[in-house]
């Protein structure tokens, strides 16, 4: 292949298509327009003599081609951002602290094989982990925080956001809940108990807004900082969770809980991986982010 055909930039975009299997999510990771996103997919078939994604239903699926670039991209992409950026890391004599905002789900869930590898693999390496709100940009931008893992709406211009997926909501309820059976319609929802969940990230913001749209709101009896204890609560009692579907599908079945669709149209949950951009170059700061990302996407409770 000569590679004066190649522009560096596809690489980028790929990636996101592979990951996200959509145009207008990789658009949106980007900060591109959905337009510019497909110009780029049109040049990466080119390249590679591949359709890469296909739609099968209401779905894009990758091809098999596809797949295999997905398996090779982060050792193509890795050396080469190590190419670009000065400094190398050395696990052996890094001596270091790295303050992390997750959420309570991500630090039990999808964290703890990552970090005894990492104390393994990188002794002098120090972990703090807080629990993420949405206030904490401000911890970021100040150098209190060295990175976040969390549900965001937006990416601040100054801040750097890696994209690690998207989400719907769905409604938990126990499973001997008289709301059970039957469809779920907005009275029904309206009309019961609620219980929210207050650390972690904003996860009643937009239920709430897109209930202010229809002059309707919850009634939340209860309000707890942790994910676990909400589903306990809901557990052994009336009161209906609203949650983003892969948490819920991932833990519920832990507490008794079932799943049913939410009476009203939200929109996706967005999760990212967010680091000041002062720290874009840092060495132990890129090898830390680039384990964390992967451990978030690859996890089996990230799906």
């Amino acid at each position: 292949m000569d590679l004066s055909r190649i522009n560096l930039n596809l690489l980028l975009v790929l990636q996101q298509l592979l990951e996200q299997r959509s145009v207008s999510q990789a658009a949106r990771s980007l900060n591109l327009t959905q337009p510019a996103i497909s110009r780029s997919l049109a040049q990466l078939r080119d390249l590679f003599a591949d359709p890469l994604l296909v739609r099968v239903g209401n779905q894009m699926q990758l091809t098999p081609r596809g797949e295999e670039l997905k398996q090779q991209l982060p050792g193509v992409l890795q050396p080469l951002e190590a190419f670009f950026t000065p400094g190398n890391f050395n696990a052996d004599t890094f001596r270091g602290r790295f303050n992390i905002a997750i959420t309570d789900y991500i630090a039990e869930r999808i964290l703890p094989d990552l970090v005894g590898e990492l104390m393994r693999d990188v002794p002098g390496m120090r972990l703090h982990f807080r629990l993420w709100e949405p206030g904490m940009i401000g911890d970021l931008r100040e150098g209190r925080l060295d990175m976040a893992a969390c549900l965001l709406d937006k990416v601040p211009d100054d801040i750097h956001g890696r994209a690690v997926g998207s989400d719907h909501w769905t409604c938990l309820m126990r499973k001997d809940h008289p709301l059970a059976t039957g469809p779920l319609d907005m009275d029904a929802y309206t009309a019961a108990d609620h219980i929210s969940i207050s650390g972690g990230g904003d996860k009643n913001r937009s239920v709430d807004e897109a209930l202010a749209a229809y002059g309707l709101g919850r009634r939340i009896r209860t309000s707890v900082p942790f994910i676990q204890a909400a589903l306990a609560f809901t557990a052994r009692s009336d009161a209906l969770l609203t949650l983003p579907a892969h948490m819920a599908a991932n833990i519920a079945p832990d507490f008794g809980l079932v799943l049913r669709p939410l009476p009203l149209k939200l929109e996706p949950v967005q999760y990212y991986l967010l680091w000041h951009r002062r720290q874009q170059h840092d060495a132990a700061h890129r090898y830390l982010r680039e384990r964390l990302h992967r451990a978030l996407i690859d996890s089996p409770f990230s799906r």
